[in-house]
């Protein structure tokens, strides 16, 4: 199987499906993720929050502890990811290249700006595609007017510690929100599993969906 993920930010794709990827590649399957920006910032203030160098770096040594080494980092702006042709055709021509069975993105109700405008754009860009499905945003990028509906879920328990651990690789994000975000999304993990019946989950809403009974097309 091949499974096709875009992102906005290094670090978005390792919160959202990093145990669920980390498991795909243990099963043999082929991941590529898209990353739209390098990801540095600035705060409002002008103070500078992390470089893109860092991020780039820390980004692909997270990969890297999932167990993916086919990362592609494109140049848009961290904060400003709009939802038009540019965005679209990027994530377009990757995606007809890598022709993927399975497409993960962000939740379309994600209230950063920037997640909005990749998730719609690579809807629109896997409009010939038949199956998508959409990340769980995280406190705060998931406080929507608009609830994230958990319709699919990965059972994600022997690969929970890769997830924790790409995601310590983004020292500068780890630094700046501490612990309680390695907590949280621990967590979220937790009651996902519990939902299942299970120690550890990542959760989704599916977009669409085809049904294949071909062995060995299962996560």
């Amino acid at each position: 199987m091949k499974i096709f993920v875009v992102g906005a930010h290094l670090d978005d794709v390792e919160l959202a499906c990093g145990g669920t990827l980390a498991k795909a590649v243990e099963a043999g399957h082929q991941v590529k993720v898209l990353i739209m920006s390098k990801s540095g910032y600035t705060n409002f203030d002008g103070k500078l929050m992390r470089k893109d160098e860092d991020a780039v770096e820390e980004g692909i040594n997270a990969m890297c502890v999932l167990g993916i080494d086919d990362v592609e980092i494109l140049d848009f702006s961290t904060k400003d990811i709009p939802y038009e042709s540019t965005v679209i055709e990027a994530i377009d021509s990757r995606m007809s290249e890598f022709n993927p069975d399975v497409i993960f993105t962000h939740h379309p109700f994600d209230t950063h700006q920037a997640h909005v405008g990749v998730s719609k754009s690579t809807i629109s860009a896997a409009r010939r595609k038949n199956t998508v499905f959409l990340f769980e945003p995280i406190t705060p990028s998931g406080r929507s007017y608009v609830p994230f509906k958990p319709q699919m879920y990965v059972d994600i328990s022997k690969t929970m510690d890769k997830k924790i651990e790409s995601l310590k690789e983004h020292v500068t994000e780890y630094k700046k929100f501490g612990e309680e975000w390695i907590t949280g999304v621990t967590c979220r993990a937790g009651f996902r599993g519990y939902e299942i019946g299970k120690e550890y989950a990542e959760a989704f809403e599916v977009l669409r969906c085809e049904l294949s009974f071909d062995k060995g097309e299962t996560l």
